[in-house]
């Protein structure tokens, strides 16, 4: 028997032992949920938004010839990114209002500098801005999960490569080029819970950070020390309502119950509470999609974010890619949740994929960059192709010679 057979046979030792677990809801279901603001309110909080954007650009542009070409070329983009199709919902937490979970909070300082980045790209201007959104930031590589669709599988559960030194050496790399996000996430990040609250609390007056997890490790006292600390949200990963069926694509008997718990914990401590979740080729059903919206609403998240399998990592040479009219059904989705009337109080759907079809990849170094469990960049998650370390000196140009590259999916930004 060869190698690649018995893996796949483990696999399949391994789904078989997994039960069903009875959850008690009642005791793992937050006291509160994310408020969801809309209508009348949503659109008076819009107005207010709009004329603190305008100020800012009046300041950054001076001329009224110029301040006009500016919200002119913000209007062209707006319709080219969604068609005229927009959100018409933001959500309150802690009296902060996310329109987006990778758009810092109005009431934020960061949020003026996302602003003033994102018109510099528009038209450049004499001020300081931040050259990514994003950056994904893989820490460790143990994970004690066997995700059915994890990108980072071959890395995971070796040595280890990146030291305590290291991750505030690639913190700091980043800020001195401006990240408005960095995200830590793995293998699974919670392992290493005590490096990123040291981090945060060194770093968080210039970034806005984020811990993407399974659910592991992340207890009451961890999602405590982790607000304290300043992390600015926590996205969940449950790939189905179910919780059998979740145990089983994670291949660990209890994920879904530490999952569920990590939601509890961050909408308790007030961390933007996002569940991220795979859409696959059989779950991508209006049926299945409903009840899944229906138990995140219940759970009481701000978002939701939809992710299409990609054939890397554990997926890597299989047939996973959505076929046309499922792609569609997301994006009918998408649109419906966020804007419909009798989904108002529904999460906020985040789907990428509705975008980046329509204008290219905002990633490959353009606003956003993934940094792996060596350290290296690559363009995303999903396009694995390194370009250096983030800890050599000259990272910042590797950034760019990414951003020069088109992606081979959705082509480049336009």
């Amino acid at each position: 028997m060869s190698y690649a057979q018995k893996n796949v046979t483990s696999e399949f030792a391994l789904r078989d032992s997994i039960k069903p677990i009875d959850i008690d809801y009642s005791k793992i279901r937050a006291s509160k949920k994310q408020k969801i603001i809309f209508g009348a309110r949503k659109r008076k909080l819009h107005r207010i938004r709009l004329l603190k954007n305008t100020i800012i650009i009046a300041r950054l542009y001076r001329t009224p010839g110029r301040v006009i070409r500016i919200l002119n070329l913000i209007r062209k983009r707006r319709n080219s990114l969604a068609g005229g199709n927009n959100v018409y919902k933001v959500v309150s937490i802690a009296n902060k209002h996310f329109w987006r979970i990778n758009i810092p909070a109005w009431e934020s300082p960061l949020f003026y500098m996302f602003l003033k980045s994102e018109l510099h790209r528009l038209e450049p201007h004499n001020y300081s801005t931040h050259r990514l959104t994003l950056t994904y930031l893989a820490i460790t590589k143990k994970c004690p999960l066997k995700c059915e669709h994890c990108f980072e599988w071959d890395n995971l559960n070796k040595k280890e490569k990146i030291s305590t030194a290291n991750i505030d050496t690639m913190i700091e790399n980043l800020q001195s080029i401006g990240s408005t996000n960095i995200a830590f996430t793995g293998g699974e990040p919670m392992l290493r819970v005590n490096e990123i609250i040291s981090a945060i609390k060194k770093y968080k007056d210039k970034s806005a950070f984020w811990v993407l997890t399974s659910g592991f490790n992340f207890t009451s006292e961890n999602a405590h020390a982790l607000k304290s600390a300043g992390l600015t949200g926590v996205v969940v990963s449950i790939d189905h309502h179910d919780s059998y069926q979740h145990d089983i694509f994670r291949m660990s008997e209890g994920s879904f119950r530490d999952a569920v718990t990590a939601v509890k914990y961050g909408i308790e401590n007030d961390l933007v509470t996002v569940i991220s979740t795979c859409i696959t080729k059989v779950n991508a059903t209006r049926e299945y999609i409903d009840e899944f919206m229906r138990f995140s609403k219940d759970l009481g998240v701000g978002f939701v974010q939809f992710l299409e399998p990609k054939p890397v990592g554990h997926y890597a040479m299989k047939n996973v890619m959505l076929k046309p009219e499922q792609l569609k059904l997301l994006e009918e989705v998408f649109l419906s949740y966020n804007k419909e009337a009798e989904y108002r109080d529904f999460p906020i759907i985040v789907y990428h994929g509705f975008y980046q079809r329509r204008v290219g990849c905002m990633a490959s170094g353009n606003r956003m960059v993934y940094v792996d469990t060596n350290g290296n960049f690559m363009k995303c998650p999903f396009c694995q192709n390194k370009k250096g370390s983030l800890l050599d000196e000259n990272f910042e140009s590797m950034i760019n010679e990414m951003n020069t590259e088109s992606c081979s999916d959705f082509g480049s930004f336009v």
